[in-house]
């Protein structure tokens, strides 16, 4: 069991933003969101934050190194309440290989603290830059994953490989009571996000088929709320789940007596 922290800091830079959560007395206070290739302003954001609130432990998961390191070097956050999360430095998941993603990596320790009291496994789909399964037994080991890409870079892809098809987003969800459109725009979104919630369900029906009967099904990330409920695979939509986990690990590993 993690020790008792009062304030903790956690740092999710991901590959299209950079996402923060303040948690308080465990509760989740306050979200912050910057773009992930404008680490000036979070970095000035968090200094603020991380001085107003001396002594907090910091969390930081980044799947971008480069993004990563910018912000350390313009934050310079106290070294000695830092944790990175990694599948080296983390001590309560098994099974985990090197270069896992370390927001894969604090999904499933959110997972597995959170949703596997009652279950033998859980997996929990991330709706982000990239759509990704990770699966976690109930005894923290990892059981596997897949990996996609997301459903907004399909859109832009799909603009940026082709001569006439238009960039789109879908902010919304409409169950398309026809799924055949007679328009090149409509013909795209209901195309791609069609297909997008086709996979999903292929994916949690064979993840499934390799994992107890008990097992708990979360989504999270950005389009979560959009993907989860047409899909109707889930148990949870929890769009936190990153930043409990990356909180979680690094309360798991670090001991509260060493902070300011």
């Amino acid at each position: 069991m993690s020790a008792k922290f009062n304030r903790t800091l956690a740092v999710d830079i991901g590959n299209s933003r950079i996402s923060c959560g303040l948690f308080l007395d465990d509760e989740l206070s306050d979200t912050y969101n910057y773009a992930t290739d404008e680490p000036k302003v979070a970095a000035s954001h968090l200094r603020s934050l991380s001085s107003k609130f001396e002594g907090a432990l910091i969390s930081i998961s980044s799947v971008v190194p480069s993004a990563g390191q910018a912000l350390i070097d313009l934050w310079q956050p106290p070294k000695k309440n830092l944790f990175a999360v990694s599948a080296k430095n983390q001590n309560m998941l098994s099974g985990l290989y090197e270069t896992i993603g370390s927001d894969r990596i604090a999904n499933a320790a959110a997972a597995y603290r959170n949703y596997t009291a009652d279950k033998k496994a859980a997996i929990v789909i991330d709706f982000g830059t990239a759509t990704t399964l990770t699966a976690v037994s109930s005894d923290g080991s990892f059981l596997g994953g897949m990996i996609t890409l997301g459903l907004s870079k399909i859109f832009y892809s799909l603009h940026r490989q082709t001569a006439q098809l238009p960039e789109l987003s879908v902010i919304e969800w409409d169950n398309y009571a026809s799924p055949l459109a007679f328009d090149t725009a409509r013909a795209i979104e209901r195309g791609c996000v069609i297909g997008h919630i086709g996979l999903v369900k292929y994916w949690v029906e064979r993840a499934k088929e390799n994992l107890p009967a008990q097992t708990a099904v979360i989504a999270t990330g950005g389009l979560a709320p959009l993907i989860a409920p047409a899909a109707d695979v889930f148990d949870a939509v929890d769009v936190t789940l990153t930043l409990k986990g990356i909180k979680i690990l690094a309360e798991e590993a670090m001991d509260p007596r060493d902070q300011d």
